[in-house]
């Protein structure tokens, strides 16, 4: 799930402290994925928090085993960046039934920018997920961002506003309707109630296309 105020924060913890329960020599397709992350990182940093589970204060990953093995691979090539000396990282069992269904994104504003910028560049859905290990339907999700006025995406980029909401005012055609009801109705209102005032048919329709 892309960070929200509502989403927890993600902790720090260096490279050492997580653990693979069972390693896998690095060949083949394998190998090329960890490379291209380790390009991504370097670009783009890490966008996507590490998911384990605490063992006696180490950290058994549940979700990010290609992600450790590109930083890893990093540091022994002391390339790593800065920003990454501690890891972020997420307990799975700190997280809601609704966070474990898609992805949880360390900087919402970089991963719409960067999904942008390779869009733009010709990269197909396919090719984007793979290179920021998201669903193809995440990137698809984040791209019907450009449909939101500035307004209402810089809301979403400082967390104030969630991605099921995002959603939900980039369903509204009129930008200046999407601003109008951000005002009116805060930063807590269910995606039915920003969509509430419009055709349910029509509204329906933009959020299967995004």
């Amino acid at each position: 799930m892309l960070c929200t105020a509502q989403t927890q924060i993600p902790r720090h913890a260096p490279v050492d402290r997580f653990q693979l329960l069972r390693g896998r020599l690095l060949t083949g397709n394998r190998l090329r994925d960890v490379k291209a992350l380790q390009d991504s990182i370097i670009r783009f940093g890490l966008l996507s928090p590490i998911v384990a589970i605490d063992r006696a204060g180490h950290f058994i990953v549940v979700d990010g085993r290609k992600r450790i093995a590109a930083i890893r691979r990093l540091a022994f090539e002391d390339r790593l960046p800065r920003s990454l000396t501690h890891i972020p990282y997420l307990l799975t069992d700190e997280m809601t039934a609704a966070e474990r269904r898609v992805p949880i994104l360390v900087s919402n504003r970089d991963l719409f920018a960067a999904l942008l910028s390779q869009f733009h560049d010709g990269a197909s859905v396919t090719e984007m997920a793979d290179r920021f290990c998201i669903s193809n339907q995440c990137v698809r999700d984040i791209l019907s961002l450009s449909r939101l006025d500035p307004a209402v995406r810089a809301a979403f980029f400082r967390r104030v506003i969630n991605f099921s909401q995002a959603r939900a005012y980039a369903a509204l055609p009129d930008r200046r309707a999407q601003v109008a009801r951000l005002r009116e109705l805060g930063p807590f209102a269910t995606p039915k109630q920003i969509l509430e005032e419009t055709s349910p048919a029509e509204a329906e329709a933009d959020l299967v296309a995004a």
